[in-house]
């Protein structure tokens, strides 16, 4: 796989998006709009994302998308439904407002008595 940027590059250009976004033109910093930005397909982008250094700053722009959505929705009750529905995909958090069945789990319950027993 071709990378577009340098590590460095990269990360430069992925900040200045969330900052564009935020700062100048007080929209959500979106994962297509970044994309776009940084004229990357999406194979590119899917591949970068196990690439060492790269997986970190794409960690990190995702914690950020999620992070403005969570401040905007408790900030703004009139965004609040339509970030909800934002955080609920895996891209943007992956947020569930359903209790998830773990299987994983065990509770083992162990009772130490005291005393006589008939």
């Amino acid at each position: 796989m071709t990378v577009t940027y340098s590590l460095e590059d990269f990360e430069k250009k992925v900040k200045f998006y969330f900052k564009d976004c935020e700062e100048t033109r007080k929209v959500f910093p979106d994962e297509a709009g970044m994309l776009n930005y940084l004229d990357i397909e999406d194979e590119e982008y899917e591949a970068l994302k196990n690439v060492e250094g790269y997986d970190k700053i794409l960690r990190w722009a995702k914690r950020r998308r999620t992070s403005w959505l969570e401040r905007k929705m408790v900030s703004d009750p009139k965004s609040a439904t339509g970030c909800k529905s934002a955080l609920q995909q895996e891209k943007n958090g992956g947020y569930s407002d359903k209790p998830v069945e773990r299987k994983d789990r065990q509770l083992i319950v162990k009772l130490d008595m005291t005393g006589e027993t008939k």
